[in-house]
């Protein structure tokens, strides 16, 4: 009976004290911990979100942002008529018709002002074509056409540079232009660029064609 009674005696209010309060702080460190766990994730939300913008601001500055010089260039160029001298009167006299291009790898259109296209034999100039101002779309490549008259008129009848190309029926021609324009980007960003034109090309004079078109 005394084994019996013993078993059924009530738990000290002490133990009791002591449960709840490791509970306590059982809930209190998980508590705690989830906080801790919250406060971590926030911060590397934070730090992924400040490095995608970071990645979005370098390659919106490296691509978008970045102006590069259009290029000038001739594609293509005809012979439409072709007189030439002989020795004892060297002198040639010819029309040209030649297809340029301008393009333009910017993010913003690129606007340029009127230009010329001087021609030279040798070192002489001996023609020129006006290039009228326009605008270049952005990423796009604009085509046009001009005509020309090219003489040796300010070339010396004696030189014998002149009389060596009429002899080996090969007339090397120049081409020389500056054009200057500005690029735009989003109507805010500019910037001012100019691009170059330096080509040269052999005209055959029996057969009146070109050969060796080449650009810098």
């Amino acid at each position: 009976m005394e084994d019996k009674e013993e078993e059924h005696q009530p738990t000290h209010p002490l133990a009791c004290s002591s449960c709840h309060a490791r509970i306590e702080q059982e809930a209190a460190s998980s508590e705690k911990q989830t906080q801790l766990k919250s406060r971590l994730k926030y911060y590397f939300f934070i730090v992924a979100l400040t490095a995608v913008e970071t990645g979005i601001i370098l390659l919106f500055a490296l691509t978008i942002l970045k102006f590069k010089t259009p290029s000038f260039r001739v594609r293509v160029v005809a012979v439409q008529a072709l007189r030439v001298g002989n020795t004892s009167d060297p002198y040639f006299s010819m029309a040209l018709k030649a297809e340029f291009n301008v393009k333009n790898r910017n993010f913003g259109h690129f606007s340029y002002e009127n230009s010329t296209v001087y021609f030279y034999f040798e070192d002489v100039k001996v023609g020129k074509a006006f290039i009228h101002k326009s605008r270049v779309d952005a990423r796009s490549t604009r085509r046009f056409f001009i005509s020309v008259k090219l003489t040796s008129s300010y070339v010396s009848r004696n030189s014998i540079l002149c009389i060596q190309d009429l002899n080996a029926g090969i007339l090397p021609i120049s081409m020389q232009a500056k054009l200057r324009g500005r690029v735009t980007v989003l109507k805010l960003l500019k910037n001012d660029r100019a691009t170059i034109l330096n080509c040269k090309m052999d005209v055959v004079v029996k057969k009146r064609q070109l050969k060796n078109l080449k650009c810098k």
